[in-house]
């Protein structure tokens, strides 16, 4: 069972770079080790603090450092998505292995975007 509580001890320390303006360096290597200790401890809803950030490019390329990255979400003919990072090359992928030609798919939103 995993962690879903530590987005408030990772979220606050991100927003308080943000505001401060910190190097994006320091973003990657600080928020880096707290994302790598938050995940030593079983956090498992990392992709929630990652979407709220989405927009930083230092705090994403933090999380991808970390095998956490913002999903392609387009979606198949059948209702499955793509797994694989956005802006991916080649074919879509979904969580069972299927494949899909990029053009093949039906949007190109993420499944949070569809709700």
């Amino acid at each position: 069972m995993g962690w879903a509580s530590a987005g408030a001890i990772f979220d606050p320390v991100a927003r308080a770079m943000v505001e401060l303006g910190a190097p994006d360096e320091m973003k990657i290597r600080v928020l880096g080790d707290l994302i790598g200790a938050l995940q030593d401890g079983d956090w498992d809803t990392e992709g929630e603090s990652l979407d709220e950030f989405q927009d930083d490019p230092a705090i994403v390329e933090a999380f991808r450092q970390h095998d956490v990255y913002l999903r392609c979400g387009n979606e198949s003919t059948d209702g499955e998505w793509c797994e694989m990072e956005r802006g991916h090359a080649g074919d879509h992928v979904d969580y069972r292995g299927s494949r899909w030609p990029q053009a093949a798919g039906l949007t190109d939103v993420t499944p949070e975007d569809a709700e």
